[in-house]
């Protein structure tokens, strides 16, 4: 599971405590129907509804919230060539639904520490008052299929750079968008969360991020493929640019259909959007 997946999680942990279910809760896996492995990881950090405490479980005072559990994972099947996903509700939903919770806010937690605030204030002051945030590459380990052309990534931010700074955030070691304010791998995927927060608007496919935006007042702008549902993904406080002319596909080989939505898709729709959103 990635950064999204958890992230995912800490909504339905802050849903689950409260309505009372729980006082705090340990994100685990269960193994052979009995090892319990703690998950670590930054995603909890500071989260009042969480703990990865085991004697707070032992003693009673926190709930196992296993982030491995067939029944609420949105993923029915997982073969080689395909995961084949429920989507009639968003992924937020389907895992409350298996805790008998019903219409919770599709919007992630992040706590973050003063330290994280001052790294991201500094960042922000040597930027534009008025700034946009973007993050044009896609995690392909998986599958390819969620990945928007950088080519068009890159006219986009020609065009909107002509009136508005465009920062790029991401991994080190990611391809540089030209006419950007590069801070590739000069924040933590944290401090990245912060710092779209601190920004007018968040531009990005769907991935790690988008799900990390939602933890601030920011609004994403998502472009959606056919590889997933746009119900099963897709944050309401969001703008979600669904490309696809079919699916959802799940391949985790490059499907053609995905490829040619992408060329096919005019870029300057975003531009448009974004144009709008902004005034400018």
């Amino acid at each position: 599971m990635g950064l999204g997946g958890y992230l995912a999680w800490t909504a339905v942990a802050r849903e689950i405590v409260q309505s009372g279910k729980a006082k705090k809760l340990l994100p685990c896996e269960v193994h052979g129907g009995q090892y319990l492995k703690i998950v670590e990881s930054e995603i909890w950090k500071n989260n009042p509804y969480i703990t990865t405490d085991y004697e707070q479980y032992k003693n009673g005072n926190a709930q196992p919230l296993q982030l491995n559990n067939p029944i609420a994972n949105y993923c029915k099947k997982d073969t080689p060539t395909r995961a084949y996903h429920r989507y009639d509700k968003h992924i937020i939903e389907q895992i409350c639904e298996f805790y008998g919770l019903e219409n919770p806010l599709l919007k992630c937690e992040l706590f973050f520490s003063k330290d994280e605030c001052s790294n991201v204030n500094r960042v922000v002051s040597e930027l534009d008052k008025n700034f946009i945030t973007i993050e044009p590459e896609s995690k392909t380990n998986y599958t390819r299929n969620r990945v928007y052309p950088f080519d068009k990534w890159q006219k986009i931010v020609n065009s909107l750079s002509k009136k508005v700074q465009v920062v790029q955030i991401g991994r080190k070691g990611s391809r540089p968008l030209e006419n950007t304010v590069n801070l590739l791998g000069h924040t933590s995927f944290r401090e990245a969360a912060l710092l779209i927060g601190k920004s007018r608007i968040f531009l990005s496919s769907e991935g790690g991020l988008t799900h990390a935006s939602t933890t601030t007042d920011t609004p994403a702008l998502v472009v959606l493929t056919g590889y997933q549902h746009e119900k099963m993904v897709a944050y309401p406080q969001n703008i979600n640019v669904d490309i696809s002319s079919h699916g959802p596909c799940g391949l985790k080989q490059e499907c053609p259909e995905c490829r040619q939505d992408s060329i096919r898709h005019d870029w300057r729709e975003i531009v448009n959007i974004v144009e709008k959103k902004l005034c400018l």
